[in-house]
């Protein structure tokens, strides 16, 4: 049977609907509660509520609100629950504090038990927001948080926020990429408008390595740091030079020969030298230098604009070095230029005029009557042939008259000014937005030497760009600099010194003389001031392109990748002309003049990719950095040498009519390449306990097939001692750390291609039979000859030392008084020395690493503040350093004893009779050889000496060379003061050195070994022995004969200088903002204004040394 369905309605619709509302309203209490029921598993032991709670975020997904301050506090928590809810667990948990909880949504709110919550407190508000900078826009991606709990977000495009919290008072924080932090204290407010500023970092809170940024009290290495405004307020100079005035331990090696030449580019050390300077082409134990994160030379550092340094880092240490490693060894200097700040566009504008003044105070040179009188007791118009004599007494009568006639000549005033003006200007424009910023620089320098035509141009010009697109950060730094270096026309100054002051410059016409005096032996002494009248030439210049290019990427907060490269483009010149009326070619009969040009190209290209992490957990601190880094540098040079010049007005070397014998033109091309990865890792527990590790692998194409590589590494520890809880709140000592490291760095400063077999091709070993042609020689069937030049080593390695510090910084007295103190050891390993081979192979020696130089020492910094009235603005300041460095070599190559042999064969051959370098185990580098003198003997006016058995001789030998003195001074350093009152500053940098000894070059040539024909200090006349019986310091006066490198010339050099001494003012005056001034800064800045020495010696002995005082003014709209 078929049933049929069919539908009876048993409900009405009104029932039918209340009966649906019901069972929805079920359904949706049944899924509430099941949300609001989180099971829990838990099994822990003695832990502390924070870590409870951060466990119960993880299986729950709920957020905590909760006061960081209160929840700290509660430890030794246990407990164990299964699938239990957490509600219950907290219960359990909190059952014994004064803390209770309350579920509002998705939020557990953590609060004092004994507060009562009223509904308006327990209910959950909304606030929204929006975020800008300074100028209105708008900032995407800042992190706001609710102070305390781990509640927050981020701005979206348009930097706005919405954030759901507990009502009542909070706390919001907020925080952005190169913007101060800012807390705003919420109240009833639901919408906020908040700004926030740039950030600004001290440059004494940081440390910049050229990879990373460090905070300093987490810094476990070894360094200091200088603003560039520190910088400017001691000189106005160059940024080197400057440096070495602050801080001592970055060592000026003050050049006596080159004074102040504006074209000379000193050599500076940091804790001594490790290398040996005979086995090195150029300066093995200068520093690397690092510009805006990129290796450059000490020279563009040198012609670096100082109004552009926004910082200057020493990093000294093997924990601060360690990240260059094979390039820092000698130490590391970061520097730093200004980035464009944000804000409406600003125009700084500043200038320097100085004023150079020779220092011609160390040079004591005869008159001409003194000159005469010597001539006479030098016995040089004495002769036992009466015929002879009486013409040697007309030579004498000769002069004595032009002395009568007034003629007394200051031979060495005549190439210098008598005062120096120079003038330096630095543009720059800079202005944007949190997006787009730029900067515009432009700089030139006018540098005249002391010496009239000399000089050093520098033009320079630079373009900032920095975009941000949300989390990326695009920078473009493109600089271009000319620089043209000119020599004196009037030669070295050393010529001067010579002459004879009865010489007169000018003949009867007023013109410039060629020939001063023409001899007996029909020889002559020339006019180096006429060579001045002819079109002479010595210039050097170059073109210097540099693009550097990088990208940032916020990967996430804490993670950062940054990519960058440096290009860098160098073209270069030197010209050198000599006419042929030039007096070097007065009596040459074959070349008359001569032109050398130099070209060099260089091109090198410098690029890295570093991903750093920072992070910050409870009290755990932690950075790392890792780095892979490539480098190539290519250099092409060529040289020719034209002579025969018709006359100076052809000055071009396509008009020389011929090369000299054997100076066809030459050029060399070298390439190196580099390679390295790093990793760096800094911890820090509670900022008390700090570690920093570094490691880095480099491959050069300096080494060995086979040693390819070297690996460099560091550790540092740190004790942050302020930061203890038993030591807080003490009265005398507000901060007191720690630290010490210890690793290994290496060191490269040689020539290139020392591993690898070198030939020297010739040209002239070609067998020529064709009479057209010039050269001729040996002949080698037709082809060019090569000649082994140097042979290679294939194991030849990355010299390393091992540097190990221990160092204290402290503050004490209301931070009236701070400073540091380091003990630094460090053994240069594997030095470049020679290996001595048979000489059958064709050369001595070939290059190992067999040396071992050792330097150690101390630092000590101290600054304490005498006045400190803030209300009056009014500050007293005084500093002082002291630096001492002990050198000493531990190891040397067989090589080396026979150099010492060779060195003292040299001695009796040299015209200039000086101490030799020699070196020898458990000496200094810089100990100074000579024979023990016993001084003069007052009957025959001879020296007497020493031997190294103890007994008297009265012949100079170099069999009896012992050391006699040491040029590492005791300790050296600086001390000043600083005074501040309002607008006012005045500041004084005094540099000392105490200890150090230094033979004294003037008593050797112009005391003793002088040639009577030429002019010599005045000693020579007053203090040198005469007759029987006279006690004097110096041999007869009538003795000729060479003296040899004696114990009597070595003297122990103590000196003081004002470095520095400037007095400023800062106008604080409203006015200045009505005619859009926002800084007006005059200055007034003397350098080098006196020395004081224990030694009187000439200094500047080619070029004078110079007093400058500048006056400066810094302006900004």
């Amino acid at each position: 049977m078929k049933k049929k369905w069919y539908y009876k309605p048993g409900l009405s619709w009104e029932r039918r609907k209340k009966f649906l509302l019901v069972f929805l309203l079920n359904v949706f209490l049944f899924f509430g509660v099941q949300a609001q029921t989180h099971r829990v598993t838990l099994n822990v032991k003695e832990t502390s509520l924070e870590q409870v709670i951060k466990e119960l975020e993880k299986q729950t997904g709920l957020q905590f609100f909760y006061s960081q301050d209160k929840i700290e506090k509660i430890t030794g928590l246990s407990l164990q629950a299964k699938q239990e809810d957490f509600k219950t667990i907290l219960d359990r948990l909190l059952k014994h504090t004064p803390l209770t909880f309350t579920v509002m949504d998705n939020v557990v709110v953590i609060k004092d038990r004994e507060k009562t919550v009223s509904p308006l407190q327990s209910a959950i508000r909304e606030i929204k927001g929006v975020v800008t900078d300074v100028l209105g826009n708008t900032l995407p991606g800042v992190t706001v948080r609710i102070k305390g709990t781990t509640l927050g977000g981020i701005t979206d495009t348009e930097g706005a926020f919405q954030l759901s919290l507990p009502e009542g008072e909070a706390v919001l924080q907020f925080s952005f990429v190169g913007m101060k932090p800012l807390e705003v204290v919420l109240g009833n407010q639901e919408f906020l408008r908040v700004k926030l500023e740039e950030e600004k970092v001290e440059m004494d809170e940081v440390v910049v390595t050229g990879y990373f940024e460090r905070k300093k009290d987490s810094y476990t290495g070894s360094a200091t740091t200088f603003s560039g405004e520190q910088l400017k307020q001691v000189s106005t100079g160059n940024i080197l030079n400057t440096l070495s005035m602050v801080d001592p331990s970055f060592k000026l090696m003050e050049n006596l020969d080159a004074g102040s030449n504006p074209n000379y580019v000193p050599e500076f050390t940091i804790h001594g030298g490790g290398n040996l300077q005979s086995e090195y082409e150029n300066s093995p134990n200068m520093p690397t230098f690092i510009l805006d994160g990129f290796e450059v030379s000490s020279e563009k550092i040198f012609d670096l604009d100082p109004n552009r340094v926004a910082s200057i880092t020493i990093l000294k240490d093997a924990a601060a070095t360690a990240i260059y490693g094979s390039r820092a060894a000698n130490g590391v200097v970061v520097v730093e230029t200004k980035a464009p700040v944000m804000g409406k566009m600003r125009v700084s504008y500043n200038f320097s005029g100085d004023f150079e003044i020779a220092d011609l105070s160390d040079y004591n040179l005869m008159n001409a009557a003194e000159k005469v009188e010597y001539e006479r007791l030098a016995g040089l118009y004495s002769h036992p042939n009466i015929q002879i004599g009486d013409d040697y007494m007309d030579g004498y009568n000769e002069r004595l008259a032009l002395v009568k006639r007034g003629i007394d000549t200051d031979w060495i005033a005549k190439p210098v000014k008598d005062v120096g003006f120079s003038h330096k200007h630095s543009l720059f424009l800079e202005g944007g937005d949190t997006k787009l910023r730029y900067g515009l620089t432009v700089n030139y320098q006018n540098k005249n030497g002391v010496m009239r035509g000399s000089g050093r141009d520098n033009l320079g010009v630079g373009v900032q760009l920095q975009y941000r697109y949300k989390t990326l950060k695009f920078m473009n730094d493109l600089t271009y600099s000319h620089m043209k270096m000119t020599d004196s026309p009037y030669g070295d100054f050393s010529e001067y010194t010579w002459l004879n002051p009865y010489y007169y410059p000018y003949d009867e016409n007023g013109n410039v003389k060629q020939v001063l005096y023409t001899f007996a032996d029909e020889s002559q002494a020339l006019n180096p001031m006429y060579n001045a009248t002819l079109g002479t030439k010595s210039e050097k210049a170059y073109d210097d392109f540099i693009n550097n290019f990088s990208l940032e990427w916020d990967i996430v907060e804490g993670l950062k990748l940054k990519s960058k490269i440096s290009l860098n483009k160098k073209n270069m010149t030197s010209d050198n002309f000599k006419p042929s009326e030039h007096t070097d070619f007065y009596k040459e009969e074959v070349y008359k003049g001569s032109y050398t040009k130099t070209v060099s190209d260089y091109f090198s290209y410098d690029a890295s990719v570093t991903l750093a992490f920072t992070k910050r957990l409870d009290k755990h601190q932690l950075n790392a950095v890792a780095v892979w880094n490539v480098k190539q540098s290519k250099t092409d040079r060529f040289e020719t040498t034209a002579y025969n010049f018709p006359n100076s007005n052809m000055d071009h070397i396509g008009m020389g009519i011929q090369y000299g014998d054997g100076d066809q033109p030459t050029g060399d091309y070298e390439i190196t390449r580099l390679m390295g990865v790093v990793a760096n890792f800094n911890y820090g527990f509670d900022d008390r306990y700090l570690l920093d590790f570094s490691v880095r692998s480099d491959g050069s194409s300096m080494f060995g097939a086979d040693k390819r590589w070297g690996t460099f590494g560091s550790v540092g520890v740190g004790w942050n001692i302020h930061n203890e809880a038993w030591f807080k709140g003490n009265i005398l000592i507000s901060q007191l750390k720690i630290r010490g490291s210890w690793g290994t760095t290496g060191g490269q400063n040689f020539y290139p291609y020392q591993a690898m077999m070198m030939f020297t091709y010739k040209d002239n070993m070609l067998d020529v039979k064709d009479e057209n042609k010039i050269l001729s020689g040996q002949g080698y069937d037709g082809y060019i000859g090569a000649l082994l030049k140097a042979y290679g080593n294939r194991d030849l390695k990355w010299q390393k030392t091992e540097k190990l510090n221990i160092g204290v910084d402290f503050t004490l007295l209301d931070n009236r008084l701070s400073g540091y103190f380091n003990y630094y050891k460090e053994t240069s390993k594997s030095v470049l020395t020679d290996v001595l081979v048979a000489p059958s192979l064709g050369f001595s020696s070939y290059k190992d690493n067999l040396g071992q130089v050792e330097n150690k020492g101390i630092e000590l910094n101290l600054k304490g503040t005498i006045i400190r009235n803030v209300n009056k603005g009014l500050q007293w300041d005084v500093f002082v350093s002291l630096v001492r460095n002990r050198n000493r070599l531990l190891k040397l190559s067989d090589a080396l004893v026979a150099w010492n042999k060779n060195q003292d064969e040299a001695t009796v051959d040299k015209e200039n009779k000086r101490p030799v370098v020699r070196y020898q185990e458990g000496q200094s580098i810089h100990t100074i050889w000579a024979n023990e003198s016993l001084g003069i003997d007052p009957v025959t006016g001879d020296e007497v000496f020493l031997d190294l058995n103890g007994r008297k001789v009265d012949r100079w030998s170099t069999d009896n060379y012992k050391p006699l003195g040491c040029e590492d001074p005791e300790f050296e350093g600086n001390f000043g003061t600083m005074l501040r009152y309002k607008g006012f500053m005045l500041n004084a940098y005094f540099k000392y050195s105490y200890g150090g000894d230094i033979y004294n070059k003037t008593l050797v040539d112009k005391v003793e070994n002088v040639d009577p024909l030429k002019n010599a200090d005045r000693r020579v006349l007053y203090d040198r022995w005469k007759n029987v019986g006279d006690i004097a310091k110096y041999k007869a006066i009538t003795n000729t004969t060479a003296t040899m490198p004696t114990s009597r010339f070595i003297e122990q050099q103590n000196y003081i200088t004002l470095s520095s001494l400037n007095l400023s003012y800062e106008f604080n005056w409203k006015g200045l903002e009505q005619l859009g001034i926002e800084r007006l800064k005059l200055s007034a800045i003397g350098n080098d204004v006196f020395r004081v020495s224990s030694v009187k010696m000439e200094r500047g002995i080619n070029y004078p040394f110079a007093r400058t005082f500048s006056l400066a003014a810094q302006i900004t709209f």
